[in-house]
């Protein structure tokens, strides 16, 4: 019988040809430990500004070769309020048309579509009692809305205003947040730090319009790095990576402090020196419509939402520094590569 064979086009074959991404050195090196024991000695080791800036050199030096673009009135706004508190806020129609928001919502039903039909029946373990990764290792493409929102350059000059360095695409998450069954906090519900970099900066788009009981994003302001509690509960695990603090000893500590909702805050004194949690430790509770943008540093301490009822949908969009050692999950065909500026480019880890 004779066989078929199926016709690429070029332009097809172009598309879905990949490029070759940087690897992340501290990652490949923590990776190579033989034992938890060799990568908790080398963790802690490494966990210091020296080498953080040493592994950051290329990135820092790129800062200078390739120009950032210019920063909006709003990205200058948030780049200020990320320094002076670890977490800035904006809307969507301050970065894009107001329109384009309801083409990305669109694709997240698209995605939760396509989740709901093709996922198990099977109990959910780990984060999967209350947490749906819908879409996470998106592919660059060329026209294709998630893309365009997943690289703008805008948000990425953000984080470089605020690293001091070109920022490195870690990759994206598309969330649906649930009631989980039980009324104890799990996981990433309970206060942390990112274990994965010493300065991060993590975009998170409401999709859902998120009130008092539909997990809304909770941050302790003045816990990144430069700010006043920045050196406290840095705690390294024994398999090398940052470990959760100790709870007993940190909810007290987070107990004492004010706490303000974000809806009750006129938006004129969300930013600056206005903002009541300006350049001081407070608990911010990100309650907020859709097409809100939170920008937050989550090597601060943090905890996600807590859903009572209803849900939360939401995308996050990683930045971190070269000292990142969480495992990259996008990948870019050239076609999209090849329509990047070289800052995008570098950003992206495009060898």
């Amino acid at each position: 019988m004779a066989s078929s064979t199926t016709q690429t086009s070029p332009e097809t074959a172009a598309a879905a040809e990949l490029v070759k991404l940087r690897k992340f050195p501290h990652l490949e090196r923590l990776n190579a430990m033989p034992s938890d024991r060799a990568r908790e000695i080398y963790a802690r080791a490494m966990n210091n500004p020296h080498t953080f800036l040493v592994l950051n050199r290329r990135y820092i030096a790129a800062a200078r070769k390739h120009t950032a673009p210019p920063l909006s009135e709003a990205g200058r706004r948030v780049a200020q309020d990320l320094a002076a508190n670890g977490i800035a806020f904006a809307s969507f129609d301050e970065f894009f048309p107001p329109e384009f928001f309801a083409t990305i919502s669109d694709r997240f039903s698209a995605y939760l579509a396509e989740f709901q039909r093709t996922a198990s029946s099977g109990t959910a373990k780990g984060k999967g009692v209350f947490l749906d990764t819908i879409h996470k290792a998106h592919t660059f493409v060329p026209s294709d809305a998630v893309s365009t929102y997943l690289a703008d350059p805008g948000i990425a000059a953000v984080a470089a205003e605020y690293m001091g360095m070109v920022p490195r695409f870690v990759g994206s998450s598309f969330w649906r947040t649930r009631p989980a069954t039980g009324s104890d906090r799990l996981y990433s519900q309970l206060w942390h730090r990112d274990y994965n970099d010493r300065m991060l900066v993590k975009v998170f788009l409401y999709i859902t319009d998120v009130g008092e009981r539909e997990g809304y994003f909770e941050f302790l302001t003045g816990s990144h790095e430069s700010g006043a509690l920045g050196a406290e509960f840095d705690r390294i695990g024994p398999d090398g990576f940052r470990a959760y603090p100790d709870a007993a000893v940190l909810e007290p500590r987070v107990a004492a402090l004010p706490v303000y909702r974000l809806d009750e805050v006129p938006v004129e004194r969300r930013s600056g020196a206005a903002a009541p949690w300006h350049r001081t430790p407070a608990v911010v509770r990100a309650i907020a419509p859709r097409a809100t943008l939170i920008f937050a540093d989550t090597y601060g301490l943090h905890r996600g939402g807590f859903v009572h009822e209803g849900h939360r949908d939401m995308v996050m969009t990683t930045y971190s520094t070269n000292f990142n050692v969480h495992k990259p999950h996008f990948a870019v065909t050239r076609a999209f590569s090849d329509t990047l500026s070289p800052f995008m480019r570098t950003s992206f880890g495009i060898a």
